[in-house]
């Protein structure tokens, strides 16, 4: 029978550690040929709110072993509003503080639909599991010191995963919002095994930090270059948050698998174009339009840095062996560990993650009778389509 998998049943039933190891088996199988995933794409409309506007995000892919297909679907409400005079990204469906987001799970074997999860868990997860390949591959292996920028949902999962391949001795983390910041340090207390320091000023970030990770949701930097200390590992969450200041003292940028960029150059259709610096369809007038943003142009982020494989998968050797400690490191496109091309956020492997982490959780689940059965006779007819 399919099973529907809230939240709180992924998180019972599945560890960072385990889904960095679900992800690094999709990726081995990515860099193969074994593995398949479709870009993001999104389609946006005006609502009746004129500071709003409608968002439907699909992203989706497959894994040959053990054989799973995911799809990811995000019906949200975007709104761009100033933020201590900076642009910040807010996101709702039905009304603030819920969410709609769903992925869905089939077999390859025989197309068997398998399981329908709310995405919220699985989303943080897999992002923070792609970060932790990169830490695991290209940090100093002697990494304890990481610093946060943020104290949100990707800030709570991100010293997780880089506490299951790091030594992580001690948190630093900053965000505008002091309560809350307290807040996150209650919280991640019982979670994490280390020393939380509230930072005071964003500068302290990156004081004598192995590891640096932006969790925001900013629409600008939250980093200055002059912070970094060499020897640095750097992760983010959108593109917005490392300036060009600071891209430009990175020295390595990694990638998980060797993909030709993604180019869009001389795709013509009605109402296409990059917005959030993603693969769009973008309903409207021109004004209305106008209030989306493009996003930073994805084309020689790193313009002082080599690409480099992160691992060699056929020998399973990690870049750190041959690194230089001084170097200051990033994986490459965000989180997705790909060259990005015209669209960083539909470049990347966001399909073979759900794929590989929700194929895990899938089975997890079934082993200890979590989820909620659902009636197989619902998703299968015997009209042919």
């Amino acid at each position: 029978m399919p099973l529907f998998i809230n939240n709180q049943d992924q998180e019972r039933c599945i560890t960072p550690a385990d889904a960095i190891d679900a992800l690094e088996s999709g990726v081995r199988q990515f860099s193969r040929g074994d593995a398949i995933r479709r870009p993001r794409i999104d389609n946006l409309l005006p609502t009746v709110n004129p500071d709003e506007y409608f968002c439907f995000s699909s992203m989706e892919g497959g894994i040959r072993d053990p054989g799973y297909y995911a799809l990811r679907i995000k019906p949200e409400i975007y709104a761009w509003p100033k933020v201590a005079g900076k642009m910040r990204e807010t996101t709702y469906s039905y009304k603030p503080g819920l969410y709609a987001g769903m992925v869905f799970l089939y077999s390859t074997k025989n197309s068997e639909f398998l399981a329908m999860m709310n995405d919220g868990y699985v989303q943080h997860l897999r992002v923070a599991a792609t970060a932790a390949l990169g830490i695991k591959n290209m940090s100093r292996p002697e990494s304890k010191v990481m610093g946060i920028y943020g104290s949100g949902g990707m800030a709570k999962f991100f010293p997780l995963a880089a506490k299951a391949v790091r030594p992580i001795e001690r948190l630093q983390v900053y965000g505008l919002n002091r309560s809350r910041l307290e807040q996150y340090r209650d919280e991640m207390r019982p979670k994490i095994d280390c020393e939380i320091v509230l930072a005071e000023t964003p500068e302290a970030v990156a004081k004598n930090a192995d590891i640096v990770v932006a969790c925001t949701n900013s629409t600008e930097p939250v980093l200055k270059a002059e912070w970094l200390r060499s020897g640095t590992h750097l992760s983010n969450v959108t593109h917005w948050e490392l300036g060009e200041d600071t891209t430009a003292r990175i020295d390595s940028a990694g990638l998980l698998v060797r993909r030709s960029p993604v180019s869009i150059k001389g795709y013509v259709d009605d109402d296409f174009g990059i917005r959030l610096n993603v693969m769009a369809y973008i309903g409207g007038r021109p004004e209305e339009r106008a209030k989306v943003p493009v996003g930073r142009r994805s084309e020689n982020r790193y313009p002082n840095a080599r690409y480099v494989d992160c691992c060699d998968w056929e020998t399973n050797t990690p870049y750190w062996q041959q690194r230089r400690a001084e170097e200051i490191t990033i994986l490459a496109n965000c989180s997705y560990g790909t060259l990005e091309g015209e669209v960083g956020n539909s470049a990347g492997i966001q399909g073979i993650q759900f794929a590989s982490i929700a194929g895990r959780i899938f089975e997890r689940a079934r082993d200890m009778k979590l989820g909620m059965e659902l009636p197989r006779e619902l998703f299968l007819q015997d009209m042919p389509t």
